[in-house]
């Protein structure tokens, strides 16, 4: 080999190996997100993001980590990197999905309509790209049905929930829950649920919304009380209730039921899993008094 051709090949593979170990990096950084160890991930994210602040993989996974703890804080510290990604990779449809959601989701929080609006536009940029995600419409079926008019919008929830179901019967019949519990037609929405459940026994958010339906309606306590905990033994979807509140759901659901011990020990389990659930406090602080 030509001396001049066999030195060009060794400098390109040297110029290589930097690549190759930082995809490495992002590889085991990824890793340990999907084994769930979650500190050891935002520690390897972390380094990757300050070597390599254009990586919007980098950042959005960083982000999820951030979500992932439990406490007050989590989607707050998560938004910046979440939209950091999303701005990175305008064209990729699950980081303005996941963006949109938890930008949504603070929003709830702090009642912040900029916050509220600018999910709302992500997750419509990220149906623009991709009309099949079913994630991304739910959330904004969700936003349309709850928020407070100018913003919110009955009709453009139906619409939503018309394209979920053509495009899954199953997700469609849920889409159809949010739209009579935003009517307070409690009943039918329950019957919905449960005709949803019939064709997916362990759908979470159906299970959650039953539970939370009992919850709001006083009605079909037991039934109500053995879908959140079943959701229980179920990994909360992204966007999806937490655990915690499930627990609190449950402790509210005992209360209704005279069983005030039960309720006691639910409200507990909910402040141990998150120290910053007010609503979970207030409820045992109200059982101690």
């Amino acid at each position: 080999m030509h001396l001049r051709l066999r030195v060009s090949i060794v400098t390109l593979l040297l110029l290589l190996v930097p690549f190759r170990a930082h995809a490495g990096a992002f590889e085991d950084a990824l890793a340990l997100y999907q084994q769930k160890r979650y500190p050891e991930a935002r520690l390897a994210l972390e380094k990757i993001t300050a070597s390599e602040p254009t990586n919007a993989a980098a950042c959005h996974y960083l982000g999820l980590t951030l979500r992932q703890r439990a406490d007050d804080r989590a989607i707050e510290d998560a938004l910046p990197w979440l939209a950091k990604a999303a701005e990175l990779a305008p064209k990729n449809a699950t980081y303005l999905t996941l963006f949109g959601i938890s930008s949504m989701q603070a929003a709830g929080k702090t009642r912040s309509v900029s916050g509220a609006t600018r999910g709302r536009d992500a997750i419509i940029r990220a149906i623009e790209l991709e009309p099949d995600n079913l994630d991304a419409r739910e959330a904004l079926l969700q936003f349309y049905a709850s928020a407070p008019w100018p913003i919110g919008s009955r009709t453009k929830a139906k619409e939503q929930a018309e394209a979920i179901a053509q495009r899954n019967p199953t997700r469609g019949l849920f889409a159809n829950v949010m739209i009579k519990t935003s009517e307070k037609k409690y009943d039918e929405a329950i019957g919905i649920c449960e005709k949803s459940l019939e064709q997916n026994p362990d759908f979470y958010p159906a299970l959650a919304e039953l539970g939370r339906l009992s919850v709001a309606s006083g009605a079909k306590l037991d039934r109500g009380l053995s879908a959140l905990q079943r959701c229980l033994q179920l990994e909360p979807p992204f966007g999806q209730a937490a655990h915690s509140l499930i627990h609190y759901r449950i402790g509210t659901l005992h209360l209704k039921l005279n069983d005030k011990t039960a309720a006691r020990a639910a409200f507990t389990t909910a402040l141990q899993l998150d120290p910053k659930l007010k609503r979970a406090a207030d409820a045992l602080a109200k059982l101690d008094s």
